[in-house]
């Protein structure tokens, strides 16, 4: 088992799932018992994190928030709670007036209920800059003294999401991370993706945001590594190979959502063979079925590598592992796989040709059973 890091944790930072308080409670037990000391609350779908985040969270949530980071505290992790105000923040108050304020004492707000960092996220923005540029020739600048100025506004420390956090989404940027690198503070730490936004090399030497002159020192990874919300028909559960990773880098997991699913993710940073990961999984109450298939649920497409030619020799074999793992494991965890096992199931019946016409129109979604056999009519029984 590697050594744990205390600077490691766990990012709720997808799209299309949001956790209640007990599943989140659930994650601070498992980062504990990991060594892990970090929760960076930035959920897609909390309005009032993104696309209302003017809008102050009421007495009922800011009591929750008030238990889940004194839970937090007494198990020795720090909640970094994040604001994400870029889709229509005006630059033209910066410092001032009501965006600012707005800003300011949400941050502030959550600062008092508990939270240990404050979060800002430029990320996933459209390119609507020109009609809010308050003035900023260039976006990273305007980023970067939002990000001054809101850190000078609080009493806890600030870490910055850049628009441009992944090396892969530079196109279009021009200048952005050498702007944002000549203005923001020093001493602000930026969260980054690396050279992909599902990167494997997590080396980040050559990284734009390095080469732009942000100091290394200054970077946490946001790790997409076993993220679905791109793909939500996938699932990825394979070992936690990152190459290029520096022993004291900091580094947090946007994984799933899917709770269960995710305090396995968490265990499989902690371990760095395949018995480990094999060892983790039977200790999550995976069937030995599991490992017949599991290469169908392994790792993220290598954007620079082609993709494994996934086959089963014996596709019998493969179907009676799933119909185990489908009828008769039943656990929290199962119900969690049971669409992405039962996915696996259907796409061998329709490969090996096993499933008739009526049941590949039941099995897949419209448009890829019309790209797929090209009969969008087929009223074949």
């Amino acid at each position: 088992m590697t050594k744990i890091k205390h600077h490691r944790g766990y990012i709720e930072g997808y799209y299309g799932r949001l956790l209640d308080w007990q599943d989140r409670a659930d994650i601070l037990a498992t980062l504990a018992r990991l060594g892990m000391g970090r929760y960076f609350y930035a959920p897609k779908e909390d309005p009032c994190h993104r696309f209302d985040w003017r809008t102050p969270y009421d007495a009922d949530w800011r009591a929750s928030f008030r238990a889940f980071t004194g839970k937090a505290r007494e198990l020795g992790i720090d909640v970094i709670a994040g604001i994400a105000p870029g889709l229509d923040y005006d630059f033209g108050d910066m410092g001032k007036g009501r965006d600012f304020d707005a800003l300011s004492a949400k941050a502030r707000q959550l600062a008092d209920d508990g939270a240990a960092v404050i979060g800002l996220l430029m990320d996933d923005l459209d390119p609507g800059f020109p009609g809010r540029s308050g003035g900023f020739a260039h976006e990273g600048a305007a980023h970067a003294s939002l990000a001054n100025a809101l850190a000078a506004a609080i009493d806890v420390p600030l870490n910055l999401t850049p628009r441009i956090y992944a090396d892969d989404i530079t196109e279009g940027a021009d200048g952005y991370l050498d702007q944002l690198a000549a203005g923001l503070d020093p001493d602000l730490d930026v969260v980054v993706c690396g050279k992909h936004i599902v990167a494997h090399d997590l080396s980040l030497d050559e990284t734009a945001a390095v080469q732009a002159g942000i100091a290394k020192r200054r970077l946490i990874i946001w790790d997409n590594f076993y993220a679905n919300d791109y793909c939500p028909r996938r699932l990825f559960v394979g070992p936690w190979r990152r190459h290029g990773l520096a022993p004291d880098q900091r580094l947090m997991l946007n994984p799933t959502g899917m709770v269960r699913t995710d305090q396995l993710l968490l265990e499989l940073m902690t371990v760095d063979d395949d018995k480990g990961w094999r060892d983790a999984l039977k200790a999550h109450g995976v069937p030995d079925a599991f490992f017949a298939v599991a290469d169908a649920f392994a790792q993220p497409p290598h954007p620079d590598q082609p993709d494994p030619d996934l086959t089963f020799d014996d596709p019998a074999a493969a179907l009676a592992a799933l119909d185990e793992l489908l009828w008769r494991w039943k656990t929290p965890l199962s119900r969690e796989w049971y669409p992405f096992l039962m996915g696996l199931r259907q796409d061998i019946l329709i490969t090996t040709g096993a499933a008739d016409a009526l049941r590949r129109r039941k099995i897949l979604p419209p448009l890829l059973n019309n790209l797929a056999f090209n009969n969008p009519l087929d009223k074949t029984p």
